[in-house]
């Protein structure tokens, strides 16, 4: 069983749970940038939640199956469009369980909401891991290559249970945790160098800023309401990096890392995401108002 790939879009790549443990070598854990998204979709088509989707950019893939197939599309909500082999269209809800027959395309197209869908077929998608993983790294160019028009994607027999036969979401996509008015809220575990901030840091990140132009699934940089002060402009001795670490350089604009981000770092980490708000950052559009959150007790 396989899809092809009819169209691939800006970009469309192959991840999983990601590679976590090689941080000594040099190599991030990388993975799913919307972990909840990718988890619910393998979910909803009765898949090991340790096997491989698709995480699809800003939409504009198209794939076809030779053989019957479930699958599901979460994460950014838009149209999600099923052809059958005699050419009838039938659009799809973002999160719905989908049966289609052998011949049969399916198409995602530009979402309305959020950044990043992906796309689980029962089996989940089978590459030839590396280093344990299926999962694409962008910044050491590792793993599966991104997926190109022409393309031939293998499906595995990861089959863990039954699917969500006619399951629809409540609400689609889920696309993160937002507060109307004054965009997302994001909570922020303090630490490890929270001691080299003032309190007023804290302040001013609780301020809306703005996701910028100079995001990807390395980092996402934001353009606060004003330069995040810190104690000392002097940098400090690389240390490990982890996804959700809120890294404030010498200008005092934070960058928060993604599942691709480097595994040390010289600027200090004021905090890191939950898990949750994690997640939701990589699916926030440039432009988009944000604030965070300093946590005072556990984390979620």
């Amino acid at each position: 069983m396989s899809l092809l790939v009819l169209r691939a879009g800006p970009s469309a790549l192959v991840q999983d749970l990601g590679r976590p443990g090689y941080a000594d070598i040099g190599v991030t854990a990388s993975g799913a940038a919307d972990r909840a998204a990718a988890a619910t979709a393998l979910r909803a088509v009765g898949t090991d939640p340790a096997a491989a989707v698709l995480e699809v950019l800003l939409g504009g893939l198209t794939v076809q199956t030779d053989v019957p197939a479930v699958v599901a599309v979460t994460g950014a909500v838009g149209v999600v469009v099923v052809v059958s082999p005699g050419g009838s269209r039938r659009t799809a809800a973002t999160g719905e369980v989908l049966r289609l027959e052998a011949g049969a395309t399916l198409e995602i197209g530009r979402p309305d909401a959020g950044l990043r869908a992906y796309l689980a077929v029962r089996g989940g998608i089978d590459v030839t891991p590396v280093l344990g993983s299926r999962s694409r790294d962008t910044l050491a160019a590792l793993g599966p290559p991104p997926v190109v028009t022409g393309g031939r994607l293998g499906v595995g027999d990861l089959v863990a249970g039954p699917w969500a036969e006619g399951w629809h979401p409540a609400v689609g996509g889920g696309v993160g945790p937002t507060s109307g008015d004054v965009g997302v809220e994001l909570d922020v575990i303090p630490g490890p160098r929270d001691d080299l901030f003032p309190d007023e840091a804290w302040d001013v990140l609780a301020r809306t800023g703005h996701v910028s132009g100079h995001a990807d699934r390395v980092g996402v940089r934001i353009d606060p309401a004003r330069p995040v002060p810190r104690l000392s402009r002097a940098e400090i001795p690389s240390e490990g990096m982890v996804r959700g670490a809120v890294q404030i350089p010498a200008d005092g604009a934070p960058v928060v890392f993604g599942p691709d981000h480097p595994v040390t770092g010289g600027y200090p980490v004021i905090g890191v995401l939950t898990a949750r708000c994690a997640d939701a950052i990589s699916q926030l559009l440039p432009g988009t108002p944000v604030r965070f959150r300093r946590l005072r007790g556990v984390a979620d």
